[in-house]
């Protein structure tokens, strides 16, 4: 099942009520770029049952000041964190800190080009931009998940519709990372905090012993985007919003 194309953010609809039943209720979905990815993928990681080193990328501002307690539910998971805030983020140091770490969590804007698959970006701080260009030629021997939590980072778009594969979601697989979490469309702000917190609740939670943390992500996705669900006044379009590649 491919992703569905969106320009933008849908229109605001009514509350989506708990008692209703969807598709994450019954399923754990899962998309991929290509299935050469999703075979990559899929190979094992001797790494992959150790637990995981993590870098945080951060860029609050007056735009985002949710960012903040995201950074917090970050810093106070039980796992090593490298944390690159604000001046700290610059496109070297985000690509080297890449390439020491297995899991990678990305809170700041992402920029889609339109018609321009390669020129879309995460901004970084002081205007800079990481471009999936850049992350595409990056070799990143130790990349096993990524969160992206910025609008827009798996987003198709009628002008972008021939080149489906090439967003910044599909980019980190290419480059190695086996599952990662994306965006569809713009998310609001506090969104990323509270579903990122549980979703680390729930990938780090034992519950699936013996099997690689990133080989939790789909099915922890499903589990924190069940819970936004349940928040009072969220709309469907800001829980669905969220979407999985790879293993």
């Amino acid at each position: 099942m491919g992703p569905i194309p969106s320009d933008h953010m849908p229109r605001p609809s009514k509350p989506s009520k708990p008692s209703k039943r969807y598709f994450f209720d019954l399923y754990i979905p899962s998309y991929t770029p290509s299935l050469s990815a999703l075979i990559e993928s899929r190979n094992p990681s001797a790494q992959a049952l150790d637990q995981p080193s993590l870098l945080l990328v951060a860029q609050p501002d007056m735009s985002l000041p949710g960012v903040w307690g995201e950074i917090q539910v970050m810093q106070n998971l039980n796992v090593p964190v490298t944390t690159l805030i604000s001046r700290s983020a610059t496109s070297t140091s985000v690509i080297e800190g890449l390439r020491d770490h297995r899991f990678a969590h990305f809170a700041c804007h992402g920029n889609l080009e339109r018609g321009k698959p390669f020129d879309a970006s995460f901004q970084l701080h002081g205007g800079e931009r990481l471009t999936l260009l850049e992350i595409v030629r990056s070799r990143l021997p130790n990349a096993e998940f990524a969160f992206l939590s910025c609008c827009h980072a798996a987003e198709i778009t009628e002008e972008s519709i021939a080149d489906e594969g090439l967003h910044l979601t599909a980019a980190m697989q290419y480059c190695g990372f086996r599952s990662v979490v994306g965006t569809m469309w713009a998310m609001a702000d506090t969104d990323g905090r509270d579903l990122a917190k549980n979703f680390y609740k729930s990938m780090f939670s034992g519950r699936e012993q013996g099997v690689p943390h990133y080989e939790r992500s789909a099915r922890a996705l499903r589990d924190a985007a069940r819970k936004l669900r349940r928040k009072e006044g969220i709309t469907l379009e800001r829980w669905v919003n969220f979407v999985h590649y790879g293993a």
